[in-house]
């Protein structure tokens, strides 16, 4: 079982590494908001966490698991894909859709709180770096594309 304090450690990185994409992703005043990036961080975590202990709360005496976990994992990243959808809702001016990067980069948080809520605070740090990185690379591409 993942105690509490585990609990809070794991959804609070989940909610730092979101509002590192988020906050990049506010200030160049993309779709969705930096709260969104981190709601939805810290709520894939919370939900990995609670899944695991749920799921270790059901092992047998074989010691094997009643209940599958990554079944979770399969939902978030659906569920998130909705969010993805409401940032690419319109064409922008040129005939291009807008917002797909703000798409990507909802998913991308998601994965962020999959791997803190299974305890991966390394990987997710990274992702949140990389996801941040290759965000400013593309909009400085874009940027200067436009000049």
């Amino acid at each position: 079982m993942i105690d509490f304090s585990e609990f809070i450690l794991r959804v609070l990185f989940a909610g730092g590494g979101g509002l590192v994409v988020g906050l990049d992703r506010e200030i160049k005043g993309k779709p969705l908001g930096a709260g969104t990036y981190v709601l939805v961080s810290i709520a894939s975590a919370a939900l990995m966490v609670v899944t695991l202990n749920f799921a270790l709360s059901g092992v047998s005496e074989h010691g094997a698991m009643t209940v599958d976990p990554t079944r979770l994992i399969q939902g978030i990243v659906g569920g998130i894909g909705f969010l993805g959808a409401g940032a690419i809702m319109s064409p922008g001016d040129n005939g291009r859709l807008k917002g797909i990067r703000s798409g990507a980069a909802i998913w991308a948080v998601g994965s962020i709180g999959i791997a803190c809520g299974l305890g991966y605070l390394k990987e997710a740090a990274f992702i949140s770096v990389l996801v941040f990185v290759v965000l400013n690379i593309f909009d400085w591409l874009h940027i200067r594309g436009q000049e």
